[in-house]
């Protein structure tokens, strides 16, 4: 892996909208009607920031029928893997994380 994929991961990282997909999508697949549901953001915001997350492959996705599931990518071997574990294991507590959580678990839309 080279320095620069490396500073594009970070960066990708480094968003807060990226940061709570990363956080949702923990432990389960969604689609982009659910994470703008769960996140209270638009249709075009959730696929720009899934396109970017997707491009460096940190996240995946698949076709179901008409549905597209998103999902982390767990190839253990990846160090895209490696960011997202440490970001989603060591910082549960963060404010908007357990928000999104709870809102997710509820089943209802977030309040823009």
């Amino acid at each position: 892996m080279s320095l620069k994929t490396l500073r594009q991961i970070f960066k990708a990282c480094a968003e807060d909208t990226r940061l709570r997909i990363l956080n949702i999508l923990n432990g389960r697949e969604l689609t982009v009607k659910e994470i703008c549901l769960y996140l209270g953001i638009s249709q075009p915001a959730a696929s720009k920031h899934l396109s970017r997350l997707r491009l460096l492959r940190i996240v995946i996705d698949r076709r179901e029928g008409n549905l597209v599931y998103y999902g982390l990518n767990l190839n253990p071997d990846l160090p895209q893997r490696k960011v997202v574990s440490f970001i989603t294991s060591h910082f549960k507590n963060v404010k908007a994380f357990k928000k999104d959580n709870e809102a997710m678990y509820n089943g209802k839309k977030k309040k823009k």
